[in-house]
C-alpha cells in the first residue's frame, strides 16, 4: 500500500472556518499521521507562492497550511443552498470530497473538533463506500457526519449531486448521507471516533458506553482519537463564552463523602483550554476571537440565571 493513496480532508467556505481547519491540519501534522492532508478551499482565494509573502490573509494562511503542515491545496466552487440557518447553507461543500478520485480513501473531518491521536487505521477498513459512527446521543438510529470515511468515485459523486440538487428538500449534508447510506454504510465505533465534548456533562452515559460499565471520564477521553465540540448553549471552542454560560453548563461535581470530585469538570475545561492554547501559537493567533450571541443559542440571561427562549 502507499500512504499517498489516502488523505485526511478539510473543507473551507469562509475565513472563520479556515482558521479552524489550519488548527486541524496542525494537529494532524503533530500526531504524525501517515496519509496526505488536503484542504478544499474557495477558488477565488489567492494563494501566494510562499507563506512569507504579503497579500490576502486567507491566501497566506493557506500557504502556511501547505508549507508548514504539508497540506495539498484543492480549489473548489463553494456549494450553497438558500435555506435554513446561515451556518449550514454552505455545508454541501463538504460533500465535494466524494469527487476527489485521485485518492482511494479519504477521512473527512469537521474542523469544530480536536484530534488526540492519529486515525490511520481507518484507511485499512474492509472495502466500503462510506463508514461513519452512529449519533449515539440521538434516540433514532442516525449517522453522524463529523467524521466520514469515504471511497471517492464518480458514481458516488453523481448520486450525491443528484440528492443535493434534484430532490425537493434533501436537508443538509448529514441528512443526505443518512438518506443514501444509513442502511449500507460500515459503522465505526463512536467511543473512539465520535465522542462529543457534551458527554462529560451528562449524568447518564449508557448510550455512549453501550454497556453497563461504570463511567470513567478520564478513561473515556483518553481512548478517544477525535472529540467533537458540542456543548450547546456554550458556543463552539473558538467563540468567546461568558462566565455565566460556562458556569451554568459545566459538568457537575460529585459528592463522595465529605469530598467533592470534579474530574469531568476538569477534563471538560481542559479540552477548551487546549484548543485556546493551540490557537495562541497557530498561524491564526492574531485573529480576534468573535463573541457568541447568547440569544442566538436559544437562551437569555434573566437576573443571574440562564433561561431557554
Amino acid at each position: 500500500m502507499r500512504w499517498s493513496d489516502f488523505a485526511y480532508a478539510q473543507y473551507v467556505t469562509n475565513e472563520e472556518y479556515l482558521y479552524n481547519s489550519i488548527m486541524m491540519l496542525e494537529a494532524l501534522h503533530r500526531v504524525e499521521v501517515q496519509a496526505d492532508r488536503i484542504i478544499l478551499y474557495p477558488e477565488d482565494y489567492k494563494v501566494p507562492v510562499d507563506n512569507e509573502s504579503s497579500g490576502d490573509p486567507t491566501g497566506k494562511l493557506l500557504a502556511q497550511a501547505r508549507d508548514l503542515y504539508g497540506a495539498k491545496l484543492i480549489p473548489i466552487q463553494v456549494q450553497k443552498i438558500a435555506k435554513g440557518d446561515e451556518t449550514w447553507q454552505e455545508s454541501y461543500t463538504k460533500l465535494l470530497v466524494f469527487n476527489q478520485t485521485q485518492y482511494k480513501r479519504i477521512i473527512s473531518l469537521d474542523s469544530d473538533a480536536t484530534v488526540q491521536k492519529p486515525m490511520d487505521e481507518l484507511f485499512l477498513l474492509p472495502p466500503t463506500t462510506v463508514a461513519m459512527p452512529r449519533a449515539y446521543w440521538m434516540d433514532q438510529l442516525f449517522l453522524s457526519s463529523h467524521i466520514v470515511v469515504i471511497e471517492p468515485s464518480e458514481r458516488e459523486w453523481k448520486r450525491i449531486e443528484r440528492s443535493m440538487y434534484q430532490n425537493k428538500d434533501p436537508g443538509f449534508d448529514m441528512d443526505i448521507l443518512n438518506s443514501l447510506y444509513n442502511n449500507t454504510c460500515a459503522i465505526i465505533p463512536h467511543r473512539r471516533y465520535g465522542m462529543l465534548s457534551l458527554e462529560l456533562r451528562e449524568e447518564e452515559h449508557t448510550n455512549y458506553l453501550g454497556t453497563d460499565e461504570m463511567w470513567n471520564g478520564s478513561k473515556a477521553l483518553g481512548e478517544a482519537s477525535f472529540v467533537h465540540f458540542s456543548d450547546w448553549p456554550r458556543p463552539k471552542a473558538w467563540l468567546e463564552a461568558s462566565d455565566l454560560v460556562i458556569e451554568a453548563v459545566q459538568p457537575q461535581c460529585e459528592k463522595v463523602g465529605s469530598e467533592e470530585i470534579c474530574t469531568d469538570r476538569e477534563l471538560w475545561h481542559s479540552l477548551y483550554k487546549d484548543f485556546a492554547d493551540r490557537r495562541e501559537v497557530s498561524p491564526a493567533r492574531n485573529l480576534p476571537k468573535p463573541k457568541a450571541n447568547l440569544a442566538d443559542s436559544g437562551f437569555v440571561v434573566v437576573g443571574m440565571t440562564i433561561s431557554r427562549i
